[in-house]
């Protein structure tokens, strides 16, 4: 089998930290990236501190890639997924790991769907061969999917539905998003639930569960000479499939229309969100990506950001500031700002005060001194990354899911260094110029209100 190999230094993808105890790491632990023949994705990331495996799989397919009327089809499908393939029937897959002594688990957003299981090394086989199975053939029998449809109502209604923090993150989407699905649950609305049958399941798995359309993240006690020819085993024999083209529809221009949402409930503390439309890297470049994810750090960081510093330390309007990009999905989301009033009654002044501090960065810019601050975050964070079994594993299957290469993920603390504070004003007066799309105000009232 001919195999497309590329080994790469983890060297903090590429950026040097000057600690000896990175030194030492870098020279330490390496990854590889390949492709099997049928398309299948892997990275295989050495780590020797225990006799442990985390495997997870990858599937390029979400939520927002549900039927127009199916919303939640995939995350529904996720659950079908421990219902039992062909040579492993029932819950053989759960109970399998469980008396081995691991754990398995497994969610969906609304661009990728990931199943992970982390294991002792000698039971890595038993788990490729029944990933394997249910990658290919999975079975479809109508008591369990009826079964397993009234566990994601159920699951629907104690925590969405329970929630009003929840129900507002709906609102606030469907009336940020008009066309598009992510203005749709990635759980799915109620009623649509209730309409799916096995043969809704069966053909959005036929059309999407393919090995072409996955990547396998294997982290931990493996070397890429013994895990290899078991991947290999259990996964090259998969055929590739045809994969839909994603056709989602494009968002239209909200040409200056603005929406404003509230809840009013006891469970919520009072606070004030501005949701600003923002690009993401797929859509324009990775430079983009870095700017504004340092752009979300310098205004939005909780403790050092603009807003922390400005409403919460030095002026006492809010007890919380913090921002927030949404860059890695697959199609661009948003920019949010957000923060909670020290005063209840103040949701309009903390508002204004929040507009006025985006105002003053844009035209003022930012410091030297507050760039470098959020670089070396970003340096900690992903040095820290190294310390996870599982951190660094999902970072490449998290993003490769939603479109970046491994080139991205290996240039990107390159790519963040050599943001300028200048980028870092462009990019606010891009994002922030038309203001808000969609205002949110949580207000908190006693039952008696």
């Amino acid at each position: 089998m001919k195999l497309n190999i590329k080994a790469i230094t983890l060297f903090l993808v590429l950026f040097t930290f000057g600690f000896s105890a990175f030194a030492e790491a870098k020279e330490k632990l390496q990854y590889q990236y390949f492709t099997l023949e049928n398309g299948l994705e892997v990275v295989i990331i050495p780590n020797h501190r225990a006799p442990v495996v985390y495997h997870s799989m990858w599937y390029k397919v979400g939520s927002a890639d549900s039927p127009i009327d199916k919303s939640g089809l995939a995350h529904f499908l996720e659950h079908l997924m421990f219902k039992g393939s062909q040579k492993f029937p029932g819950d053989t897959y759960k109970r399998r790991v469980n008396d081995l002594g691991g754990n398995q688990n497994a969610n969906t957003n609304w661009d990728r769907t990931a199943y992970f299981v982390t294991i002792a090394k000698e039971y890595l086989p038993i788990v490729m061969e029944m990933e394997a199975d249910r990658m290919q053939n999975l079975v479809f029998l109508p008591e369990p999917i009826a079964k397993e449809k009234e566990v994601v109502l159920q699951e629907r209604r104690s925590t969405s539905d329970a929630d009003p923090n929840a129900l507002l993150g709906e609102a606030a989407n469907a009336a940020f998003f008009w066309q598009h699905p992510y203005g749709k649950p990635m759980i799915g609305y109620e009623e649509e639930i209730k309409s799916y049958t096995p043969e809704d399941a069966k053909t959005f798995y036929k059309q999407w569960y393919h090995p072409n359309n996955a990547i396998l993240v294997i982290a931990g006690d493996v070397s890429v000479r013994e895990v290899k020819p078991l991947i290999e085993k259990h996964y090259g024999k998969i055929p590739k499939g045809e994969v839909p083209k994603r056709i989602r529809t494009l968002e239209p221009d909200h040409r200056g229309a603005t929406a404003k949402v509230e809840m009013r409930s006891p469970q919520l503390g009072s606070s004030v969100q501005r949701i600003y439309t923002a690009p993401n890297r797929r859509t324009t470049s990775l430079r983009t990506d870095a700017v504004l994810t340092l752009l979300q750090d310098v205004i939005g960081d909780s403790t050092f950001g603009r807003l922390a510093k400005n409403l919460v330390e030095n002026q006492g309007l809010a007890q919380y500031a913090a921002a927030s990009y949404t860059g890695s999905f697959y199609d661009p989301y948003s920019f949010v700002v957000m923060a909670s009033p020290e005063n209840p009654s103040d949701l309009n002044q903390l508002e204004a005060s929040v507009e006025a501090e985006i105002r003053r960065l844009m035209v003022e810019g930012v410091t030297e001194n507050e760039l470098a601050r959020a670089k070396e975050q970003w340096k900690f964070s992903s040095f820290y990354r190294l310390d996870s079994l599982h951190g660094l594993a999902d970072h490449f299957g998290e993003n490769l899911a939603v479109g970046y290469s491994i080139e991205d993920l290996e240039n990107w603390l390159d790519t963040l260094q050599q943001v300028t504070p200048i980028q870092i004003q462009q990019a606010a007066q891009a994002i922030f110029e038309k203001g808000p799309a969609v205002t949110a105000y949580t207000h908190h009232v006693t039952q008696k209100e």
